[in-house]
Parts: C-alpha cells; structure tokens; sequence
C-alpha cells in the first residue's frame, strides 16, 4: 500500500552542506540541486567531507552566534544570516536538498512564527581503512524561537539520516506541537517524537523510542498526520511491512503483509487506537501458525476452508485438531517458519520451511480466491 505524508510534512535526505554567510550576510535564493541533478565540481563546496567536521555543540554554538546578529523578529534577516533559503510548504524546489529554513506559526502564542531549521552537517564518524577519522553527512533539526530581543537555538533530536517535520495539534486545551520523525538504522524505521514550545526553547513532549511508549515502529515504515476536527487533535498513522516474528520473511523481500496502525493523542503521547494488515496469503498464513503456536484451534479452524482442507463434507473442530496433532505437532512447539521469496515461475509462491537439525519441512499451502483467503490446503515435504 502506498502512503504519502500529510500536508506540511517534508522529509529529506543528506545531500550538500551549506556554510555561513560572511558578515551575516547572505543570499535565501534556493541552493544547489543534489549531485544527480548536476554534474559536482571539485570544490570543498560541493564536497561536504572536504570541510573540518563540526561536532554537535559547535555547530549549536556556531548557529546561535550567527543568528545573535539579528535583531529583528522576521525569517528573512534569519536567511541573511545564515546564508540559506527559506522552504515554503508545498515548494518541491531543489531547496528540498539543502538546509533550509520553515515558518512554523505562532507556537507558543506570543505574536511572532516560530522558525524549523534543518541543517546539514559534516559529523566525524569511526576511522576509515587508511586510520584518518571518516566523515559522514546527517541532517539536524533546530527550533529558532523569538524571546523578545534575539532568537533562541535549541535542537530537536540528534543527527540522522533522513528527518521528518509536522507542526501537529495536541487537543484541550488548544495547543500545538512540533512532531519530528527520523529514519534510523539498514531497515530504515522511522521513529516519532513529540515538541512544545517553552520558555522560547523545544521542550521534549513524548519520545517514541522511550521504553514506556507504545509505538511500535515498522521497517522500510512510513508516518502520516491528519487532523481530525471535532477534537482539535492530529492522528498519527504508521504503516510498513510487518515484522510478525513466527514466520519470518526476506528483508526487502517480496513476501509479506502490510501494516497500518493508527495512533490518537492522549494529553502525554501517542497511543494506538487500532491496526489493520492487509489481507493477504501471507498473513493467512502468520495467522494460523500464531494460533496454533497458542494452541488456539478453533482459531486456526477459523482460517481454513473446513471442507476442502479436512476433504469432507461433514468437517469438525476436532477432526482438524486432531489432525494437526498427529501429522504437524511442530506447529504447536516453539518453532519459527521462514517464507523465502519463491523463485519466479514457481508453482508455490507460498511455500514456507521449517529447518531442524537433521532435516528440513517445506509447506506448500492452497488458497481460496476472494479479499481473504481461507487455507484450502497444506502439503508437507520433508528434506533431509
């Protein structure tokens, strides 16, 4: 399933790295569109590792001492100073590429717009194979709020990747907060955290990576946000490719089910509300062997064409259970299955295995057509 991210969401990838503008001065024109785009020059300008790695506090303290030097309330002597531009909602510019600054609005209700900065920085990394310290690019995120003299900096979050920003409602009484997603990790998952506005600074509301939270994150994942009017509140949605546990598929595979978890706003965090999968052969599958793993059978009768897989017409619960009892008790044990991807051709894409220590079971399961389909089937070969 495809998801996109709500209105007023951006989420960018590392790419070039901006310098500061000479005597706070600066131009807010868009930079330069990423290296696919255009062909590089070798300047240390269109190569960020050429320039000295900054670590996180320097490049705080280097943002805060160019924004001190502006002493008006406007995002465009922010632009000046700073060097770069200025990212409009909706703009697919090649400034998508490059450091940017966001009008957030009135976040804290003190008459004067909050401002996101997303910058690109050049962050020191383990050493490479010749001993020299590695450089590697990582966007940041920062708050420039307006204390009624100078702009205050405060950081939202830590290096990553890719970063997501969604200024989001928060319900009764009205306020509004600053929703920051960054993609971590090789299974690119995304993880949410909540920001309000206090004392002009970004105070951490709700970490979705806290132990105490209830989000669970999907690889290769996906995080939308809606308003949802009647309550004055925003409704976060995650969605990806699942991660059951029991029968395990490829990484980036073409097997598998899709879920969506929907998440509403409780006064502290984001809790879910409900998760849907979409109904595949796959998740059929996942289903029935989690409810015998559980020893549940009514629950994986409940997943069978009773007919067609017990071959008769007058089937029963306790003809099925004694049928997985004595032709695959190994599905009422601590087992886990993998559902390699099928090679192409094959005239069972869903076969699934079972590897032991002398010998391997390969499943071949049969479906009902339709939106859900019903086990009609399973074939059991053993490999030594």
């Amino acid at each position: 399933m495809a998801l996109v991210i709500g209105l007023g969401a951006l989420t960018v990838c590392a790419m070039t790295a901006p310098s500061f503008a000479r005597s706070g001065q600066g131009s807010s024109a868009p930079q330069s569109p990423p290296p696919q785009a255009q062909e590089p020059t070798p300047s240390s300008e269109n190569n960020p590792a050429d320039h000295e790695a900054e670590t996180p506090d320097e490049t705080l303290a280097n943002i805060q001492s160019a924004v001190d030097a502006v002493s008006v309330p406007k995002v465009q002597a922010l632009s000046e100073a700073l060097g770069i531009g200025i990212k409009h909602k909706g703009d697919q510019s090649s400034a998508a590429w490059a450091s940017s600054l966001e009008e957030l609005g009135d976040l804290d209700g003190d008459g004067v717009s909050e401002v996101g900065l997303r910058w690109l920085s050049a962050e020191a990394s383990d050493q490479g194979p010749a001993g020299a310290a590695e450089r590697r690019m990582s966007w940041r995120l920062f708050l420039l709020a307006w204390d009624g003299q100078k702009w205050r900096v405060s950081e939202m979050g830590g290096p990553t990747e890719r970063v997501q920003l969604e200024v989001i409602r928060l319900g009764s009484p009205p306020r509004r907060g600053i929703a920051v997603v960054v993609t971590e990790g090789e299974e690119a998952s995304p993880y949410p955290a909540v920001y309000e506005v206090k004392d002009h600074e970004a105070a951490l509301t709700w970490d979705g990576k806290a132990d105490e939270s209830r989000y669970e994150s999907y690889p290769h994942g996906h995080i939308e946000f809606s308003d949802v009017g009647a309550g004055d509140l925003t409704v976060m949605t995650a969605s990806g490719h699942a991660d059951p546990g029991l029968l395990v598929f490829p990484k980036e595979g073409a097997r598998g089910f899709e879920a969506k978890s929907t998440y509403r706003w409780d006064s502290q965090g984001y809790v879910p509300v409900k998760t849907e999968y979409a109904p595949t052969p796959d998740y059929t599958l996942y289903r029935f062997i989690s409810a015998l793993h559980l020893h549940d059978f009514r629950g994986a009768y409940a997943l069978i064409d009773p007919s067609k897989f017990l071959k008769t017409d007058t089937p029963a619960l306790d003809q099925f259970k004694q049928l997985v009892e004595t032709a695959w008790p190994e599905f009422l044990e601590d087992n886990v299955f993998e559902a390699p991807d099928a090679k192409p051709g094959s005239p069972n894409p869903y076969a699934f295995v079972l590897g032991q220590a002398d010998k391997k079971y390969v499943y071949k399961p049969s479906f009902s057509a339709g939106t859900k389909p019903l086990l009609t089937g399973l074939e059991r070969e053993e490999e030594q």
